[in-house]
C-alpha cells in the first residue's frame, strides 16, 4: 500500500477493512504470516467482537453547553460525524433540565451556528451564525420559542465572541479581519489581520468600535456596571502573541486604560469581582512553562495567588455572587474536577468529580445548578447537570456505545526508577482474565503539558477503546512533564525531554511486566503530538517494542522551535534560545539517533500542520528510508495538526485503521 495518502474512502469500504482486519487476526493467531514468531499472539476477544475506525467517527459530540440563568434549559452545539471529506458542523440544541424531557434542536439555528450565550434575563440568545454569503459570519439574536434569529447590526469584521453587558442592553464582540493581500497576491509573514472590539447595542443594532491602538484583543468582560472591561490583548496577532505574550488590562469604554496588570498572561478567561474591586487572571510562571492564578486588587495593586498549594491545575473560574469565593473547574491527578476556592483562606476543597476532559462550564444565575460536558469509562461526552455536588447526564446522543465491547478500564499506579510516584490508565480487553498475559500499546500523551484524564477513551487520535477491542491492552502514563500533578511535577522535563520523562513510562511498562498483564515480547509504542516525538525518541533508545508510531511528531528541536505556529514562546521556555543552544537541542532530538532505529515504524502526518511543520516527520522518513531502515510515511492533504472535528471523517477513519493495521501486523 503506497504511504502517500490520496484517495478517499467510503463507509462501505470501511466496513470491508474491517472484515479484512479480522481475517489478518485470524492467520496471525495462527501464525500463518511469515513476520510471526513462534511466540503466540495472544487474543482473548472473540474474532468479529471488535469496535471498527468507522465506529468511532460516527459518534456525536457535544460542546459549549450554557445553562438558561433560570436553571431550566441548557443549550449546546452538537456536532454531527463529518461527512467523508468535509468537517464537522454545528448546530444549536436545547435540553429541560428538569422532568427527564428530550433535547430538540433550537428553533431557526442553521449549520454552522455556534457560541451562544444567554441574555441576563434569560429571554433573549446570542450566537454566532452564518446567514447569506457563505464566508459571512453574523451576530444573531433569538428569543427561543417565540421569535426567529436575526442578524443584528453591521459589524466590522468577522465575529469571534461576544459577551452580554450586565444589564442586557450591550454585547461586547471581538471581529476579526484578513490582512490585506499584498501587491501580486504575495504574502507578507507576520500579516495576522486586524482584531477589533465592538460594543454593539441589542435594541437599535448600531456598533461602536473601543479603539485599541492596533492591539488584538483575544477575551473580553465586562465590570458589573457596566462602565469598563477586562481584556486579554496582544501586541501582535498569532498563536505565539495568544498563547503566550498577551496581558490583561482594564479600559473605559472609549478605550482608555485604567489599569494594566503584571506577568504574561495565560489563558484563563479574565473577570472582574462582583464588587468590581478586583480581577482573577492567569498568569505564566518564571519559565512560562506552568502558570497560576491570582486576583489583582484594583485599587492598591496588590495581587494575591490563587490555590497555590493545590497540586492540581486550574482550567475556568467564576465568582461567587457573594464575592467570598470561586467555583472552578481543575484537573487533579487523573480526572477533572468541580472545586470551590475560599478566598478567606485561599483553600481548595474538591466539590465533585467530573470524568473527561473539560475546560468550562456555565452556572445558573443562583450558583445552583451547573452545566458542562462530560463522559463516563463507558460513554462519549454528553451534556452532564450538576447540582448540590451530585451530577448525572441530560442527553444520550450516542445510545449505540452501550452494545460496544468495552472491556475494563482502570488507574494504574507505579513508582519510577527514582522514586517519584506515578500514575496513568490502563485499558484491558473485554474477556481478560487475571495471569493471561497481554499485547500491550504505550500510547503518549500530547503538549507535554497535558495528561489523560479519566472517562471516555475512543477518538480518531486516542485508539484505546478501538485497539482494546481488538484483543490488545492500552496504557496511558502521565510522565514528568504533565499537568495536575503540581508546577514541580510539570517543570521536570524542562531541559529533559526524553530524559526522566521517557523513563517514566519505561518503569510503568515494567510495573505491567512485573504483574503479568504485559507481554514483554508483544509491545508497542506512539502517540501524536508530543507522543509522537515520544515514539521517535523511543525508537532510537530501545529495542523492546516491536515497532513505533509517531502521529504529527517532532523529530527536530531546532527546526520545530524556530517553524512552528506557536512562535517562539513554546519550546525555547524547555530549552533556551535555540540559536544559542544548538547542542543542547541536538541532544534531545530523535533524528539524532536515526542511525540507531532499528524497529519499523509508522509517521502520519497531516500536510497543512502549522503546529508541528509536516517537514518534522519528512526528515525522519528520509533519514531512515535513505538508510534502508523500515518505516512508512503517510500524510493527509491540507489536514492541520488536530484533525478532529476540522477534516472529513475520512482522514478520521483512516488514521486509526492504519493504526491498527500496523500493531495487528507488528505485534
Amino acid at each position: 500500500m503506497s504511504w502517500y495518502r490520496t484517495t478517499a474512502y467510503t463507509q462501505k469500504q470501511d466496513a470491508q477493512r474491517g472484515d479484512a482486519v479480522r481475517l489478518l487476526k485470524i492467520v496471525l493467531m495462527a501464525g500463518g504470516i511469515g513476520f510471526a514468531t513462534s511466540a503466540a499472539l495472544p487474543m482473548p476477544m472473540a474474532v468479529g467482537a471488535e469496535i471498527l475506525p468507522a465506529d468511532i467517527a460516527a459518534l456525536v459530540h457535544v460542546e459549549d453547553p450554557q445553562i438558561s440563568p433560570d436553571g431550566r434549559n441548557v443549550l449546546y452545539e452538537k456536532l454531527s460525524p463529518p461527512a467523508p471529506m468535509a468537517p464537522a458542523k454545528s448546530r444549536l440544541w436545547v435540553v429541560p433540565t428538569q422532568g427527564g424531557g428530550a433535547d430538540r434542536p433550537l428553533p431557526g439555528s442553521e449549520e454552522g451556528d455556534h457560541a451562544a450565550r444567554w441574555a441576563p434575563d434569560g429571554t433573549t440568545l446570542a450566537f454566532i451564525g452564518q446567514r447569506g454569503h457563505a464566508d459571512t459570519q453574523h451576530v444573531m439574536l433569538a428569543r427561543p420559542w417565540t421569535a426567529p434569529a436575526h442578524t443584528v447590526g453591521e459589524l466590522k469584521g468577522s465575529p469571534l465572541s461576544l459577551r452580554w453587558s450586565p444589564d442586557g442592553r450591550f454585547l461586547a464582540v471581538i471581529t476579526t479581519e484578513k490582512a490585506a493581500p499584498e501587491a501580486r497576491g504575495a504574502v507578507m509573514e507576520g500579516a495576522k489581520g486586524a482584531t477589533h472590539l465592538l460594543i454593539v447595542d441589542v435594541q437599535t443594532g448600531r456598533s461602536r468600535e473601543v479603539p485599541m491602538d492596533g492591539k488584538q484583543v483575544f477575551d473580553v468582560d465586562w465590570s458589573p456596571a457596566g462602565d469598563r472591561l477586562v481584556l486579554r490583548t496582544g501586541e501582535e496577532g498569532g498563536l505565539d502573541y495568544y498563547w503566550y505574550r498577551s496581558r490583561i488590562e482594564v479600559v473605559t469604554l472609549d478605550g482608555h486604560q485604567v489599569a494594566l496588570l503584571p506577568h504574561r498572561a495565560t489563558a484563563v478567561h479574565p473577570s472582574f469581582s462582583p464588587d468590581g474591586q478586583s480581577v482573577l487572571y492567569g498568569f505564566f510562571s518564571e519559565h512560562g512553562i506552568t502558570g497560576s492564578v491570582a486576583r489583582f486588587d484594583l485599587k492598591n495593586h496588590a495581587e494575591t495567588l490563587i490555590g497555590k498549594d493545590w497540586d492540581g491545575s486550574l482550567r475556568y473560574l467564576e465568582w461567587d455572587r457573594d464575592g467570598h469565593g470561586l467555583t472552578a473547574l481543575g484537573l487533579e491527578g487523573l480526572s477533572s474536577c468541580l472545586v470551590h476556592v475560599s478566598l478567606d483562606d485561599g483553600k481548595i476543597s474538591v466539590r465533585s468529580r467530573v470524568l473527561g476532559e473539560q475546560f468550562s462550564f456555565s452556572r445558573s444565575r443562583d450558583g445552583s445548578a451547573i452545566a458542562l460536558e462530560a463522559s463516563t469509562r463507558e460513554h462519549p461526552d454528553e451534556v452532564w447537570l450538576y447540582q448540590n455536588d451530585q451530577g448525572h447526564p441530560l442527553t444520550d446522543n450516542n445510545p449505540q456505545v452501550a452494545g460496544w465491547p468495552l472491556g475494563e478500564q482502570r488507574p494504574v499506579h507505579w513508582t519510577g526508577r527514582d522514586g517519584t510516584r506515578l500514575e496513568g490508565l490502563l485499558i484491558l480487553p473485554s474477556g481478560w482474565k487475571a495471569g493471561q498475559k497481554l499485547p500491550l500499546f504505550v500510547q503518549v500523551h500530547g503538549g507535554p503539558l497535558e495528561a489523560w484524564s479519566d472517562g471516555w477513551l475512543g477518538s480518531w487520535h486516542n485508539w484505546a477503546r478501538l485497539l482494546a477491542s481488538h484483543g490488545i491492552a492500552v496504557f496511558l502514563p502521565n510522565p514528568r512533564g504533565s499537568e495536575g500533578q503540581g508546577d514541580a511535577f510539570a517543570e521536570a522535563s524542562r531541559h529533559d525531554w526524553g530524559g526522566g520523562d521517557y523513563q517514566d513510562i519505561l518503569s510503568g511498562v515494567d510495573s505491567l511486566v512485573h504483574d503479568g498483564i504485559a507481554d514483554p515480547a508483544h509491545m508497542a509504542l506512539g502517540g501524536w503530538s508530543y507522543g509522537g516525538f515520544m515514539a521517535a525518541w523511543a525508537a532510537g533508545h530501545n529495542d523492546r517494542f516491536r515497532t513505533f508510531i509517531s502521529g504529527a511528531g517532532i523529530s527536530d528541536l531546532l527546526s520545530m522551535a524556530v517553524a512552528t505556529d506557536v512562535g517562539y514562546s513554546f519550546i525555547p521556555a524547555y530549552f533556551g534560545d535555540p540559536l544559542t543552544h544548538r547542542e543542547e537541542y541536538a541532544a534531545h532530538s530523535p533524528v539524532s539517533f536515526a542511525k540507531d532505529i532499528h524497529t519499523p515504524m509508522l509517521l502520519l502526518h497531516g500536510d497543512g500542520d502549522a503546529r508541528v511543520p509536516t517537514g518534522q516527520s519528512r526528515m525522519l522518513y528520509a533519514a531512515l528510508h535513505e538508510a534502508g531502515k523500515p518505516v512508512t510515511f503517510v500524510h493527509y492533504p491540507d489536514a492541520p495538526h488536530w484533525f478532529g472535528g476540522s477534516v472529513g471523517s475520512d482522514y478520521e477513519v483512516d488514521v486509526q485503521e492504519r493504526v491498527l493495521n500496523w500493531l495487528l501486523k507488528y505485534m
